[in-house]
């Protein structure tokens, strides 16, 4: 038995981020998948927000997949996926916290709302989410194809998992790549295909149906509530 496991649920776009590191990093691991809609009681035993991914190594857990991916960065071997220097990692951190607490929460109140007047004053604002990010890697990226330059790093690990689901915005609420994203569009070309990546993903027919409640309107999980006031998850 490993070490090592990791609590997790293949729909969840926060457990694929660990996913992808794990992969990355080539760590040795055993995975508990678990139903984000039939959730064990010995989940709240592990972490108070009862979400995933949760990992335990040996005597220790550890939720929250920004803090966990740091964790397994500095705990195992493998190329550095943080930088080396201060600055660099204020930076990191500043883009993984932006995407989370500003991006994301105005995509899912968008995948929440039923009112159509709303939903397209929300795609407008995520629109205007993705333009900052193309002028963030005009600002950060260099002439690396990764979000911080030369070296594939946490930041890409997670901000893939919520771009690779825009066409299921694109799909239920018709969000896009604006025109003007070359640096996002070039970004996604490079990562999408990466072996630690790509081992992660599904095509568009597997989202769909697992996002229909949120388009709905319908959807109650943790994640939901949290989502639909415009909250961070």
């Amino acid at each position: 038995m490993s070490e090592l496991t990791l609590i997790t649920a293949e729909v969840c776009p926060y457990a694929q981020r660990t996913r992808i590191v794990l992969g990355e990093k080539e760590i040795a691991h055993e995975s508990v998948e678990i139903d984000l809609d039939a959730k064990p009681d010995w989940l709240m035993d592990l972490t108070p927000t009862g979400r995933v991914p949760v990992i335990r190594h040996g005597d220790f857990v550890l939720w929250e997949s920004a803090i966990v991916n740091e964790y397994l960065d500095g705990s195992f071997g493998g190329a550095p996926m943080r930088p080396a220097d201060e600055r660099g990692l204020a930076v990191m951190r500043n883009e993984i916290r932006h995407f989370d607490n500003v991006w994301l929460p105005v995509v899912y109140k968008m995948l929440f709302e039923q009112d159509p007047v709303e939903q397209e004053a929300l795609r407008a604002k995520a629109e205007d989410g993705l333009r900052f990010l193309e002028a963030r890697l005009g600002q950060i990226q260099g002439d690396g194809p990764f979000w911080m330059g030369e070296r594939f790093g946490l930041v890409d690990a997670a901000v893939f998992p919520f771009l690779e689901r825009l066409p299921v915005f694109e799909h239920y609420r018709g969000l896009v790549l604006p025109e003007g994203c070359p640096r996002l569009q070039r970004w996604l070309d490079t990562v999408t295909p990466r072996a630690s990546v790509a081992a992660t993903c599904h095509e568009l027919e597997w989202f769909i149906p697992l996002y229909a409640t949120y388009a709905s309107g319908r959807g109650d999980g943790l994640s939901a509530q949290a989502f639909r006031s415009g909250a961070a998850n």
